[in-house]
């Protein structure tokens, strides 16, 4: 004989652990929402820094260039302090912030890989509750 109190507080349980799967689904697609906008803003500062190294080689050839033409040492000595300038540019903060933003994106990546299992792990989960719940009912 089935105790009817004993099938409602199970039916209870199975309906509450749904609701906290579909709480996780949906948290783990937010999150994915979020992700994607930072691997955006991430690969925006690469193609940034990329587009000022570019600048930062032009103006090192210029300056080579004017260094090999002009005779006067002071006017050398100012194009090998701007040709220094440029070379220390793309060194010291262009390629740095690259590295950090591709590290940023690797990091981010792996979330994503992480939610997306997640969503689907919460879709089985729910599926089994689902049919928990109806087995619930009907026995």
């Amino acid at each position: 004989m089935k105790d009817r109190k004993d099938m409602s507080e199970r039916q209870r349980y199975f309906e509450e652990l749904r609701k906290q799967q579909h709480n996780r689904k949906d948290f783990y697609a937010q999150q994915l929402l979020e992700i994607k906008q930072l691997l955006e803003m991430n690969e925006k500062e690469i193609r940034y820094n990329e587009g000022w190294i570019n600048f930062h080689e032009k103006s090192i050839e210029g300056h080579k260039q004017q260094i090999k033409e002009i005779p006067h040492i002071d006017e050398k000595k100012e194009q090998e302090q701007k040709l220094k300038f440029h070379v220390e540019q793309i060194d010291k903060h262009h390629k740095k912030n690259i590295e950090y933003h591709n590290k940023e994106i690797d990091a981010l990546k792996k979330e994503v890989q992480l939610f997306k299992e997640g969503i689907i792990r919460c879709g089985e989960q729910i599926n089994h509750l689902n049919k928990k719940i109806t087995e619930n009912i009907t026995n």
